[in-house]
C-alpha cells in the first residue's frame, strides 16, 4: 500500500514511540555490574514489514528502528530534547539560523563515516515525505552542509519548537546514498543501515528478526539522561524479535520462558502482575485513546451537532472500564498529551470531556438529520484489540438511541488505506496516538485534517501562534488554547490516556526506559 505522509504520521503516532521515553528503570547499582553477551528474545505482535521509519513507521518498525538509527537530537526521560548526533550547536540572535556541529568519529553500520550530506538528505526527505516535516517546511528557507561536519538550517521566520521537531519521528539519519530515487514504499532491508548500537543480522519475514551488536558504535558519555538520549551500551550480543500475533500464545510463551520480554494487552495486566516469576513494569507516557468522527461531506458527522452528540453519547468511564484493564493503566482525562509530558499536558476542555447526556445526544443527531434507522459506518482494525472493543461499545450506545451500525474490521495498514480511499464513505474510526509528543506539528489530534477533513483557519492560526512563541510560558498558554479548541471542534473525542507496561524475565537487567529498545540492558547469569 502506498502511504501518504499523513498515514505514515498516523502509523507513527499510533505506535506510541515517536519519542520513546520512560522512567528510571532498573539501576545498575541494584542489578549488579552489567554482563556482556547472550541473546534476548522479545515477542512482538506483527512483522515490521519495513525498517524504513519514514515510509512505514508502524509500531514494531519504530521500536526496532530505534535500535538501528539515531537523530540529531533525542528526547531524555523528562521529554527534553538533547543532542545525539550533534556535538554543539548555535542559534543566531534573530532565531533564523541554526548551525549544528556533528560529533566526530560516528560511523554507519557499514563503516561509512557520518557526514553533513547524510543529514541534509535525511532531513530533506523528512520535509517531503513526513507529515511533521511538511508542516515545518513552510518555515524553512534552506538546509545545507557548509562542510562535512556542519549542518545549517536557515528559517524564513522563527520557529519555537524546531529542536523538539528534530528529535521527533521521521528525522532519523540515513546514508545519503541509500535515499536517492526511493519509491514511496521506501528502502529494502539491505539499506537498513544507521548509526545506532545494533545492526540488522537476519530477517525471516513473518517469523523473526535478529539484531546484533555494532562493534563500531560510538556512544555519547552522558549516563544520566535516560529516555532516548545519552550513553548507549550494547551489552547483549543479539536481540531476537519473534512475531507472536495471538495474545494467548504471547502470554503463555512469556510465562513458560519462550521469550524474555513482551508487551501484552492491558486486560492481561493483573494476571501477569500477580505472577512472581515475572517483572511487570509500568511505562511513563503512553497513548491517547480516541474516537475520530469524519468531517467530510457524506459522513453523518459532517454536521458539528452530530459530533457534539457523539461526545454526549459516549459513556467514557464505562468504555474505559470495559476495555482498559487495571486502573493502574487508565487516566481519565481528555488531554492529548500524557500528564508525564508536562510541557504539552493541558486540562483545558475537561468539562466537555466529562459530559454525558444520551437524551440530548439523540436530539442533536435529529437536528443534524441523523434519525432513527440511519446507519453509522465504523471502520476499525483487529491489529489492536482495544480498537475493535471500542467500536462494539460505540455500536451498543448508538443502538440504544435507535441507530444502526455497520462495522468493517481490517488489519491496521488496510484500515488506514480504507479511510483515505473514500473520504466520505465512513463515519467513525478508532485509534490511539502517542501522548509523549512535544510539538503540535507532531500531534495527530491537531493534524488530522487530510484524514477526516477537520482542518480550519482557526486551528492554523493557533499552530502559528505556538510556533511564534519565545518562552515556555507563552508556548504552554497556546497549548491550553489548542486543547480547548480540540474539544470545541471535536476533531477527535478522547476516551482516556493509557499507560503501557512491559512484562519480562527477572534476568533482564538495566531495562526500564523504553518499550522494546534494549541498549543498556543485559541478561543476568
Amino acid at each position: 500500500m502506498k502511504r501518504t505522509p499523513l498515514l505514515a504520521a498516523l502509523a507513527a503516532a499510533a505506535t506510541l514511540l515517536a519519542g520513546c521515553m520512560g522512567g528510571a528503570g532498573t539501576t545498575t547499582a541494584a542489578a549488579g555490574p552489567p554482563v556482556r553477551g547472550g541473546n534476548l528474545t522479545v515477542a512482538v505482535p506483527t512483522d515490521p514489514q519495513s525498517l524504513d521509519m519514514v515510509a512505514n513507521p508502524g509500531q514494531v518498525t519504530a521500536q526496532i528502528g530505534n535500535m538501528l538509527y539515531e537523530k540529531l537530537f533525542e528526547v531524555d526521560q523528562h521529554f527534553v530534547a538533547r543532542p545525539m548526533l550533534v556535538d554543539t550547536f548555535t542559534t543566531s540572535p534573530d532565531r533564523l539560523a541554526y548551525t549544528f556541529k556533528l560529533r566526530q568519529g560516528v560511523t554507519f553500520q557499514d563503516g561509512s563515516p557520518l557526514t553533513a550530506n547524510d543529514v541534509v538528505a535525511s532531513l530533506q526527505r523528512w520535509q517531503k515525505s513526513h507529515r511533521t516535516g511538511q508542516l515545518v517546511t513552510p518555515d524553512i528557507d534552506a538546509i545545507t552542509a557548509p562542510d562535512p561536519a556542519t549542518v545549517s538550517i536557515k528559517l524564513k521566520r522563527p520557529r519555537y519548537p524546531l529542536i523538539d521537531e528534530l528529535a521527533g519521528a521521521g528525522t532519523e539519519i540515513y546514508e545519503a546514498k541509500n535515499l536517492a530515487g526511493l519509491p514511496a514504499t521506501g528502502f529494502g532491508q539491505d539499506k537498513a543501515i544507521g548509526t545506532g548500537p545494533y545492526k540488522l543480522k537476519s530477517w525471516d519475514i513473518g517469523q523473526q528478526l535478529v539484531l546484533e551488536r555494532y562493534d563500531g558504535y560510538k556512544s555519547r558519555s552522558e549516563e544520566d539522561w535516560g529516555g532516548q538520549a545519552g550513553a548507549k551500551h550494547a551489552y547483549l550480543d543479539t536481540v531476537t524479535y519473534k512475531v507472536v500475533g495471538d495474545q494467548d500464545a504471547l502470554v503463555n510463551g512469556l510465562q513458560t520462558g519462550q521469550w524474555d520480554h513482551a508487551m501484552p494487552a492491558n486486560d492481561q495486566y493483573e494476571q501477569l502482575k500477580a505472577n512472581p516469576n515475572l517483572v511487570v513494569h509500568n511505562l511513563p507516557g503512553g497513548n491517547e485513546n480516541v474516537v475520530i468522527p469524519n468531517f467530510n461531506p457524506g459522513s453523518k458527522f459532517a454536521d458539528p451537532r452530530a459530533r457534539q452528540a457523539l461526545n454526549l453519547l459516549l459513556d467514557k468511564p464505562a468504555i474505559n472500564a470495559a476495555t482498559g484493564g487495571s486502573k493502574d493503566l487508565t487516566i481519565e482525562t481528555g488531554a492529548f498529551a500524557s500528564p508525564d509530558n508536562k510541557a504539552s499536558y493541558s486540562a483545558a476542555g475537561n468539562d466537555v470531556y466529562r459530559q454525558h447526556d444520551p437524551a440530548r445526544a439523540k436530539e442533536l443527531l435529529a437536528e443534524a438529520g441523523v434519525t432513527a434507522g440511519a446507519t453509522i459506518h465504523i471502520v476499525t482494525t483487529n491489529s489492536y484489540p482495544e480498537f475493535g472493543k471500542w467500536a462494539v461499545l460505540i455500536q451498543d450506545a448508538l443502538g440504544k438511541i435507535g441507530l444502526q451500525t455497520k462495522i468493517d474490521t481490517f488489519d491496521f495498514a488496510t484500515m488506514l488505506g480504507t479511510l483515505t480511499k473514500d473520504p466520505g464513505g465512513w463515519d467513525i474510526t478508532t485509534l490511539f496516538f502517542d501522548s509523549s509528543l512535544t510539538s503540535p506539528a507532531q500531534m495527530p489530534a491537531l493534524t488530522l485534517g487530510t484524514l477526516n477533513g477537520s482542518s480550519s483557519p482557526e486551528l492554523d492560526g493557533l499552530m502559528a501562534e505556538f510556533n511564534a512563541s519565545t518562552t515556555p510560558e507563552q508556548a504552554k498558554a497556546v497549548i491550553d488554547k489548542l486543547q480547548a479548541f480540540t474539544w470545541k471542534q471535536l476533531s477527535v473525542i478522547t476516551l482516556s490516556q493509557s499507560r503501557l507496561y512491559a512484562a519480562y524475565t527477572p534476568r533482564l537487567k538495566g531495562y526500564g526506559d523504553f518499550y522494546r529498545v534494549f541498549w543498556n540492558s543485559w541478561l543476568a547469569a
